[in-house]
């Protein structure tokens, strides 16, 4: 088992089973399932759900800033990479500039919701999902489970607000997809440093910790909230 900064998850796979552990987490109200997998296939589709032959996802976050593919949050840290490369010319080196400079670039400032979606469904979209959390662990909406959300940095806007209006302006059944459960393996990237060059052995921003802050833009934040770290 690993834990994320002692952060303990609320259920683990064991096999074919699912079991429940201790958490720090905000306790999950009781639902229709239990935590078994003979519970969770007794879930059915819903009806419309069945029939609508074409849905949009909106699959948008900090990592389109730079315009270098999705796994960009990754890939910035994996030494001699193309998108390692992009970022220490346009950046600096991830040791100096990591990704929370990406997500401070990215401002959103052109983002239409109303318009995006009134395209959906003339395009004949039946539904509409929009993602609320990334590999890259930024909430994008106003988040009470962690700091680095899109109202403190970046757009310093609600991007989930901004989708349900449009959504349901339209009429459009909405959906959400989080991706955080990937970022303590996905961004391990960010934990290590060059091998080669003058900055060998010099460790990228994922060790930076809320302390490392002081005095800059981020001060008062956690990059281990948003990166967080692997410990056994």
């Amino acid at each position: 088992m690993f834990f994320l900064n002692g952060f303990k998850p609320a259920f683990v796979r064991a096999g074919k089973k699912i079991i429940q552990v201790a958490t720090d987490a905000e306790p999950v109200a009781a639902g229709k399932f239990e935590p078994t997998w003979e519970s969770l296939s007794q879930y059915q589709a819903p009806e419309w759900f069945r029939n609508a032959k074409f849905g949009i996802w909106a699959h948008w976050g900090p990592q389109c800033q730079p315009e270098q593919g999705d796994w960009y949050a990754r890939g910035m840290y994996d030494e001699g990479s193309e998108q390692y490369t992009w970022h220490t010319a346009h950046y600096g080196h991830p040791s100096k500039a990591g990704f929370k400079e990406v997500i401070k670039d990215w401002k959103a400032e052109n983002w239409d919701p109303e318009k995006l979606v009134a395209l959906y469904k003339r395009a004949g979209a039946q539904y509409f999902f929009a993602m609320a959390n990334h590999h890259d662990n930024l909430d994008l909406w106003n988040s009470k489970y962690q700091e680095w959300n899109s109202l403190r940095v970046g757009p310093k806007k609600n991007i989930l607000d901004g989708w349900t209006a449009a959504a349901r302006k339209f009429s459009l059944p909405f959906g959400l997809s989080v991706h955080a459960s990937h970022a303590w393996t996905w961004f391990e990237t960010a934990q290590r440093s060059d091998k080669n060059g003058p900055l060998a052995g010099i460790p990228y921003d994922g060790k930076l910790t809320k302390a490392d802050g002081k005095g800059t833009w981020w001060e008062g934040l956690d990059p281990g909230s948003y990166m967080p770290k692997i410990m056994s």
